[in-house]
């Protein structure tokens, strides 16, 4: 049974806010390694630098701008006013394209770490296996008058519109310096001054935010969406292989303790039983299904010990004979009366090389039951096919050559058979090929909502690896109708990788699961950088009747507004998507 409720639980109430940088965001990060160590992959915990917000940044970016345009009603200031404006543009749209920015250079930093689980299947040598990696952020955000009910509803229009002012302030500013503008004054300047008038609203808004405002428990943002990763990796990854045979000391409970405990059904009368055996019970009788080992005597424990310089063989056509009477007594010779014993020496063409290399085969002849007339193919078409290998034991040239497994200690002649169907029954039930096969990287990312900067360590640091490789972000799942993103970006808009957003539609189709597609239109996601970068990704979110994210980034993000039917399902299907790759 998934455990996505209880890990929700622990991250969202448990530990609760998770800022970018904090020591609450550090003891998400140790809760999730602990929950990948327990199942017993490969852990690796990769720290950096970040940003604690990008609020500042923007704030700056507000200031730089409107300053611009005030400054540029002045003409021995229209030069210098579009180059401020012009290079706050350009900051502005490669920070919001998650390239780079003030948002990375401005204090203040601390340090932020992603937990790396891989599991990597066994391969054969020149085997490449689908790798897919499964990306959710762990770390939460300030709450912000942006995000309340009440402006949410417009916030793709609102910063749609503040994204355009900010590019267009250094245009108006580049228009009223040109010769030929001078008679568009001072009409020009009042349309730049109100393209930049706009931007104090999200300026007023960002301070308020990093002063004011406290951060978000983030059930929805982005507990659910780790709470699915784990859920995912559950079901991926086989418990390790001791889990179910660890030894615990028994406990001997009496009856209050087990009433105590609300596991007795009301009127159930509790026995309990003495831990030896009865008086007068004999402990060494047998089952009935045990009747064949009273036939066999038990095996001895005493270790005998063969000489091999002194022991004889029979051959083999002397078996039968040997076998009716009982064989003499054998002498042990002492190595004197061994050297005295005359012996016929023959040599061959080289020697008594030639000589010792035809005593060895003979003696290995001799140990197979073979003679030098043996012809090994002769013995092949006789046998026909590894089907009748050894089984021909009418055959007087050629008996059973093949080896075969020892027995158990009591001589059970089913334990061979009995014993590879429990083997091949624990593979075919336990292991499921389609998944265990794939390369597949859980990765909890921090510092997302500070700017993605977990992410984008995690791309500068293992880039080369990740070519190829088909990337599923998981963010907001808690509660809303489930859909695969199609496209997202907050400066240009990325296609998400075809193949992953075809695989999505087919496995929602085939398995009857209501899994929609469609565009978002919001903040950046963890996808966003590895799109931007030309990587394989899609991100699968959750979104309300009117196409937005519930709770988002407000003091209504909390356990209890989370649906944990979303929480399977988006489970579900994370799964099936990465089995159909």
């Amino acid at each position: 049974m998934s455990q996505a409720t209880e890990h929700l639980h622990q991250l969202a109430t448990v530990i609760g806010p998770r800022p970018a940088t904090t020591d609450a965001e550090a003891e998400a990060a140790d809760y999730i390694e602990s929950v990948f160590r327990q199942r017993g992959v490969d852990v690796e915990r990769q720290e950096f630098d970040s940003p604690r917000t990008y609020g500042w940044a923007f704030v700056v970016y507000h200031v730089l701008t409107i300053g611009a345009a005030v400054a540029s009603g002045w003409t021995f200031l229209r030069w210098p006013a579009f180059a401020v404006a012009a290079l706050v543009a350009f900051l502005f749209w490669m920070d919001i394209d998650t390239r780079f920015g003030l948002s990375g250079w401005l204090p203040p930093k601390g340090p932020s770490q992603n937990i790396i689980a891989r599991h990597m299947p066994r391969v054969r040598r020149g085997e490449r296996p689908t790798r897919v990696v499964v990306v959710a952020h762990y770390d939460t955000a300030k709450a912000s008058y942006a995000f309340s009910p009440s402006m949410v509803k417009n916030f793709s229009t609102t910063f749609a519109v503040m994204k355009w002012c900010t590019l267009l302030v250094p245009v108006f500013v580049l228009a009223g310096a040109l010769p030929f503008t001078d008679s568009w004054d001072p009409w020009l300047w009042y349309a730049t001054i109100a393209a930049s008038a706009y931007l104090a609203v999200p300026l007023v808004i960002n301070v308020h935010r990093e002063i004011f405002m406290p951060a978000v428990d983030g059930a929805n943002d982005n507990a659910s969406g780790v709470a699915v990763m784990l859920g995912v990796m559950e079901r991926i990854i086989p418990e390790p292989d001791d889990a179910g045979t660890r030894s615990f000391r028994p406990v001997r409970q009496g009856p209050e303790a087990a009433r105590a405990a609300d596991v007795v059904p009301e009127g159930a009368e509790l026995r309990y039983m003495p831990d030896g055996p009865a008086d007068g019970e004999d402990v060494t009788a047998l089952p009935d299904d045990f009747e064949w080992a009273e036939e066999r005597p038990a095996p001895s424990t005493r270790q005998e010990h063969l000489d091999f310089e002194t022991i004889e063989f029979d051959a083999i056509g002397e078996q039968e004979a040997s076998a009716a009477a009982p064989p003499p007594a054998r002498e042990r010779f002492t190595d004197e009366e061994q050297q005295e014993e005359p012996r016929e020496e023959r040599k061959g063409l080289l020697g008594r090389f030639g000589k010792k290399r035809r005593d060895e085969a003979a003696g290995v002849g001799g140990w197979l039951g073979v003679d030098d007339g043996f012809d090994v193919r002769d013995a092949g078409r006789k046998i026909g096919s590894w089907e009748k290998f050894g089984d021909d034991e009418d055959e007087e040239d050629f008996g059973f050559k093949g080896g075969r497994a020892g027995e158990d200690a009591l001589g059970d002649p089913d334990f061979a058979a009995v014993h590879a169907s429990r083997i091949r029954r624990r593979i075919s039930e336990t292991v499921d090929r389609a998944l265990s096969d794939k390369e597949v990287w859980f990765v909890a990312t921090g510092a997302e909502e500070a700017g993605t900067w977990g992410m984008r360590a995690f791309l500068d640091a293992y880039g080369p690896d990740l070519k190829g490789a088909l990337i599923i972000n998981l963010d907001n799942l808690g509660t809303g109708v489930l859909h695969m993103v199609t496209e997202e970006g907050m400066a240009r808009r990325y296609r998400s990788d075809r193949r992953l957003v075809s695989a999505g539609k087919r496995v929602s189709r085939e398995n009857d699961m209501p899994v929609r597609a469609r565009p978002y239109t919001g903040l950046s996601t963890d996808a966003t950088p590895a799109l931007a970068r030309g990587y394989r990704a899609m991100s699968v979110m959750a979104f309300d009747a009117n196409g937005r994210l519930p709770n988002w980034h407000w003091h209504t993000d909390v356990e209890e507004n989370v649906d944990p039917g979303n929480l399977e399902l988006a489970e579900r299907f994370v799964t099936e998507t990465v089995r159909s790759l």
